[in-house]
């Protein structure tokens, strides 16, 4: 059972530094988290949509997933 719970926590961590990616790609492009969801929303990207909506849980300078960069 531990692995299978590190392997959620890993997605979790992978999940949540992607989001801040988009929200940072959006903030780049100008647009605000809300307009950057309704454009996803609109090209099927609910769940980052959904996603970037939220707050963020990670510090994408500080923390970064188990074997990425």
């Amino acid at each position: 059972m531990s692995n299978e719970l590190e392997f959620i926590r890993g997605v979790d961590k992978l999940h949540a530094f992607y989001t801040e990616n988009v929200r940072m790609l959006a903030h780049a492009y100008d647009l605000s988290d809300e307009q950057a969801a309704r454009v996803l929303e609109n090209f099927d990207f609910r769940n980052v949509a959904r996603s970037i909506l939220r707050p963020p849980r990670v510090d994408v300078l500080d923390e970064r997933p188990n074997g990425l960069i």
